[in-house]
Order: C-alpha cells, then sequence, then structure tokens
C-alpha cells in the first residue's frame, strides 16, 4: 500500500472529484422532485455515520477507547449539520458552514491519513469530511442558507468557548489524548508544520481560525456590497 503524499496524483483526482460533488451535486438536485432531495439527505446521514463508525473502531476499539470519542472539530460539525438537516435551525448551519469549511475543507486537502487511495482509511477520511460540506452546500442552495456579518462573531464566540473547554477534557482523559490538537500538532503534512510548537501552536491556530472565518465570509461582504451600489 502506497504511503499517502500530497503530491500523490490519486490524491489530487479524488479531491476534485469530492469537490466537483459537494458543488453540483446540490445544484443537480435543486429542480428534482423531493425524493431526490431526501436521497441526498439520507446519503449524508449514511456516510457521516458509518465514517463515525469506522473512526471510533480504528482509534477507540483497536487502540484505546478515549482516543475515539467524538470530539474532533469535525465530529462537531458532522453533529451541527445533522441537527440542523432534523431542526431547520440556523444556528446548526452557521457553525456547519464556518467550522465545517475551514475544518473539513482542510481535511481533505490535507488529509490526516498514513495510505493513500484505495486505502479504507483514506477513502472513508475523504468520503466523510465530504459529506459535511455537501450539506452545507445543499443548505446554501435549496434553503437558501447564508452567514451575515455578525454570524462571524457569533461562531467565533462558539468556537473559542469549546476550544478552551478541549483543554480540561484532554486533561482529564490523560495522554494520547489531542482533541483539536490543542495538545499537540496534528501529524503529517499540513499548515501546522509552519506554526510554532505546542503549546504555542494554538495560538497561531486561533489567529489562522480567525482570519479563515473572515476570509470564508468575504464572498458574501462583497456581493452584499455590489448590491448595495447597483440599488
Amino acid at each position: 500500500m502506497t504511503e499517502f503524499s500530497l503530491s500523490d496524483t490519486s490524491h489530487i483526482i479524488f479531491a476534485i472529484a469530492c469537490i466537483a460533488m459537494i458543488v453540483y451535486l446540490p445544484k443537480f438536485v435543486l429542480y428534482k422532485s423531493d425524493v431526490w432531495k431526501k436521497l441526498v439527505i439520507v446519503a449524508i446521514f449514511v456516510f457521516i455515520l458509518i465514517n463515525q463508525g469506522l473512526d471510533f473502531y480504528r482509534e477507540g476499539y483497536t487502540q484505546q477507547i478515549k482516543l475515539g470519542l467524538p470530539l474532533h472539530l469535525c465530529d462537531f460539525s458532522c453533529a451541527s449539520i445533522m441537527l440542523y438537516f432534523i431542526t431547520k435551525r440556523r444556528e446548526f448551519f452557521l457553525f456547519a458552514f464556518f467550522a465545517g469549511i475551514s475544518g473539513a475543507g482542510m481535511a481533505i486537502l490535507t488529509p490526516d491519513v498514513l495510505y493513500s487511495f484505495p486505502h479504507i482509511d483514506y477513502v472513508r477520511h475523504m468520503i466523510g469530511h465530504s459529506m459535511i460540506l455537501l450539506g452545507v452546500s445543499y443548505a446554501m442552495t435549496i434553503d437558501n442558507q447564508r452567514p451575515y456579518f455578525k454570524d462571524v462573531h457569533r461562531v467565533l464566540l462558539v468556537l473559542t468557548f469549546f476550544l478552551i473547554l478541549m483543554y480540561p477534557i484532554n486533561y482529564l482523559l490523560g495522554p494520547p489524548s489531542n482533541y483539536w490538537y490543542v495538545m499537540e500538532k496534528p501529524p503529517g503534512l499540513n499548515v501546522t508544520g509552519f506554526m510554532r510548537d505546542a503549546p504555542y501552536h494554538m495560538i497561531d491556530i486561533y489567529i489562522l481560525a480567525v482570519i479563515v472565518c473572515y476570509l470564508i465570509y468575504l464572498p458574501y461582504l462583497i456581493k452584499d456590497k455590489l448590491n448595495k451600489t447597483n440599488i
């Protein structure tokens, strides 16, 4: 089995395919019957739950239970997008929008895996994180959901609260628990490789997260400014 590398052709092709699905599948079902739309939502739920189960088996069952708990940022995003579809509450969409695009987006571009395609761990990682973004894309396309400027601040406050909460949780669970990567930098090739060593890496990650959240909102800010200008 080939060890994973960001330059792998298979990874580049698979990532492009995932992004294409995230963008175009909701547009494909936009004018289809409700049956098609429900099938997409069911598929999102099924693949998220399968990925969560495999993730727990890989880390919680075969290693230590405390390593397989659904406490990573993307686990929160998974729960948030599923709760959105169940309740249609905008708060859940907003969390999945900002945390999902930044967290799951990074997970697709720079996956934390040992082996490349077609290893099951790589496939379930890519599809599982893609489902978060597919759910967000669906909500934006089908339900016309979108963030506003004040929402950036609200989501950042929620993220900050959970980030602080992860310190005592990781401390109580003990090593090698590293939820939200607050104790150590994540392994593999990723953006934290350019950051300071732990524990100062979290300062850099937090600053980057704030910048990314505002950058994610930037297209909406530009669009709203242009619309006001044209009125």
